[in-house]
């Protein structure tokens, strides 16, 4: 590992993105071979919303090492940022397909999905997600220290940056929508309150509880009307619309 890499990466782990592209545009003239330059150099772009050249960076990375999870991921991310929805999810697949458990990938294969029209996919992923979601461990002490992880790209994030408590929330919001529209409002409601947790604002912006007030509305009038037409064997359509169990999300 030379200097100027080991220096790319410091950049990246203190979010110097500009720095760390300057830095590891120098490593892959210098070792053009290498992959992992590729995927540092096209992650790094990724961040500073350059995704023509991150596209170009990465596609070069997943050709020399087409195991390379994270240089997928961020492939995906790179052709998000240009709608090319597609082919994002495409590379959201290659990445989930090598590391099954990477819960941030799967929501973002979700999203690349639904904006490409495949509903029934998309909600497949987010489902997949919420299950991982699930199986988070809680962090326990250890005597040492973790690896530090390199800090992944949003593909929602505005050109030059993302605000760090959005960061996922736009993937929670597109699952709990998902979730609605199957008729699953309790584990919708709980994918909301992870995304108002992560960014109140984009959370109260979006058109989860208008749906889910207009959705526990047309189910009570529909529980109502039943009932009153209820024949001696009682309502002809018995649970046909629940309505959710926490109606008020705040």
């Amino acid at each position: 590992m030379t200097e100027q890499y080991r220096l790319g990466l410091a950049h990246l782990l203190h979010k110097e993105y500009a720095l760390a592209a300057n830095a590891f545009g120098d490593v892959v003239k210098e070792t053009p071979r290498d992959p992992q330059a590729w995927s540092h150099y096209g992650t790094a772009l990724t961040h500073l919303g350059r995704a023509a050249e991150a596209e170009l960076a990465l596609s070069k990375a997943v050709a020399l090492a087409p195991r390379n999870g994270e240089a997928w991921f961020h492939l995906g991310v790179a052709r998000a940022l240009r709608e090319e929805w597609p082919d994002a999810a495409s590379a959201y697949r290659h990445a989930v397909a090598l590391e099954p458990g990477d819960l941030v990938a799967w929501h973002r294969l979700g999203v690349a999905l639904a904006e490409s029209g495949d509903e029934a996919g998309a909600s497949t992923a987010f489902e997949r997600a919420l299950v991982l979601s699930r199986d988070v461990p809680a962090s326990s002490p250890s005597s040492s220290e973790p690896a530090p992880e390199l800090p992944r790209a949003n593909d929602h994030a505005e050109v030059g940056g993302d605000r760090e408590g959005a960061r996922e929330a736009k993937s929670w919001l597109d699952l709990a929508l998902s979730l609605l529209a199957l008729g699953d409002q309790d584990e919708a409601v709980a994918a909301y309150e992870r995304a108002f947790t992560l960014d109140p604002e984009r959370a109260a912006r979006s058109l989860f509880r208008p749906m889910l007030r207009l959705l526990t509305a047309v189910g009570e009038e529909g529980e109502a009307g039943t009932e009153a037409g209820a024949g001696p064997n009682g309502p002809s359509r018995p649970g046909a619309v629940r309505p959710p169990a926490r109606p008020e999300v705040s």
